[in-house]
Parts: C-alpha cells; sequence; structure tokens
C-alpha cells in the first residue's frame, strides 16, 4: 500500500480552540432547532420545511441557527486549512466558506417569494461537495492517517442527506406552485438533510481538536526527553 507523501504542519492551540468552536457552533444549532419543534408545535415538521420557523413567533431562534451552522463552517475552516495541502482540499473549503455565506443569507432573509433572497442562500450551501473534498485531502495527510476511516464513512453524510431529500422531493413532487402541501412529506427529509451537515461538522472538528491534543503530549514527551540527555 502506497504511504501518504503529503504532512502538514502540526495543530495549532488556536486552531483547536476554532475546531472546538465548530463542534459547539454545531451543536447550538442542533439545540435550536430541536427547541422550535417545541415552541411552534403549529408547523407540523413532517411537511414543514425548517425554514418556515423564520417567521411568526420565536422566528429570531431560527436566524440564530442558521448563523451558528455559518460559524460551525466557518471555524471549521480555520481549524483545518493548516492540515489541507491538495488544490481539492483547498476547493473544499472555498465551497465551505460558500457554504456558509448561504447560511448567514438565510438567516438574514426570511422565505420570500417576492424578493427570493432566502433561497438564494439555500443554493449556495455546497457542504455535500466540500465534504467529499476535504475529507480525501486530509485522508492524504500522514498525520491524519489514524483516522483515516472515520474521514471515509463521514465524507459521505450531508450528501446522503441531501439524497434523501432530493429522493423525498422525486416521489412527493412539491405542489401550489411549490409551497408546502401536507401531502408532501418533505419536511423531515429536510431536517435530515440538514443535520447531516452537522453529523459531518462535529466529528472532524472534534478529531482536529484530539490531533492537536496528541501533538501536546507528543512535544511534552520531546521536551522531558532533551531534559533528561541535558542532564546526563
Amino acid at each position: 500500500m502506497r504511504k501518504s507523501t503529503v504532512v502538514s504542519t502540526p495543530v495549532s492551540k488556536f486552531a483547536r480552540d476554532a475546531a472546538l468552536l465548530s463542534f459547539a457552533a454545531s451543536a447550538a444549532f442542533i439545540l435550536c432547532l430541536g427547541a422550535l419543534h417545541v415552541l411552534r408545535p403549529d408547523l407540523n415538521p413532517s411537511w414543514r420545511f425548517i425554514s418556515e420557523y423564520e417567521s411568526g413567533d420565536h422566528s429570531w431562534v431560527m436566524r440564530l441557527a442558521f448563523l451558528t451552522l455559518a460559524l460551525s463552517c466557518v471555524s471549521l475552516c480555520v481549524a483545518i486549512v493548516s492540515q489541507i495541502r491538495t488544490l481539492a482540499g483547498y476547493l473544499g473549503l472555498a465551497l465551505l466558506a460558500l457554504s456558509a455565506i448561504g447560511m448567514v443569507i438565510a438567516g438574514i432573509f426570511a422565505p420570500s417569494r417576492v424578493s427570493g433572497i432566502h433561497e438564494v442562500g439555500a443554493m449556495l450551501d455546497s457542504a455535500p461537495l466540500a465534504a467529499l473534498l476535504i475529507n480525501w485531502s486530509l485522508s492524504q495527510n500522514g498525520a491524519w492517517s489514524s483516522v483515516r476511516r472515520t474521514l471515509a464513512w463521514t465524507a459521505g453524510i450531508p450528501l446522503l442527506g441531501l439524497m434523501i431529500f432530493l429522493l423525498s422531493l422525486a416521489v412527493m413532487p412539491p405542489r401550489n406552485g411549490g409551497q408546502p402541501d401536507p401531502e408532501v412529506l418533505a419536511g423531515w427529509p429536510n431536517r435530515i438533510m440538514i443535520l447531516a451537515h452537522c453529523a459531518w461538522l462535529m466529528p472532524i472538528a472534534w478529531l482536529t481538536a484530539a490531533l492537536m491534543q496528541a501533538n501536546v503530549g507528543l512535544a511534552n514527551i520531546g521536551a522531558a526527553d532533551r531534559m533528561r540527555r541535558g542532564a546526563n
């Protein structure tokens, strides 16, 4: 088996903090979305999209949720940029940053058939492709060799979520000009699609933080060894 020759710089404390922020921001998104199912029981999750929480009572919670998810994406870019050394990886980071911009737009502008700005933000979401490119690039980094299996199975999670959502729309095509319909049960697939983003962001963020911790441990061992040699 050919060994990887692409090695990047060690993960810094700043990168570790960014990774932990990414993890926490994704967790905050999940908490906000979960809370809205309690706060807005009038919106049936089986056929209502999460964007509809941006209208009416407690709309600020959904806006905050989108912004925290954007923060998670940006923080992960910051955390792993030093670990990327391939063109595909840099493209993945650019797509993830673009996704964050889309989430910010979606968080600021509520869905509207007039402006359509929210919908533009949603279309900028490129996380499924970004995950594939970033995970492949990280797998080429020798420092990540011990977690290549995790990189392999997490890479496709956002894409799987997107496929589930698109399949639901193919089986139950939108009616009434694309407006929500009780007979188009795409609400849960819509939630699965967005939660799949977190199911990728959180493991990668956690692995980055763990890699930093391992580097600190190795550095301490090396320092102690040098001190013993100096004493001798």
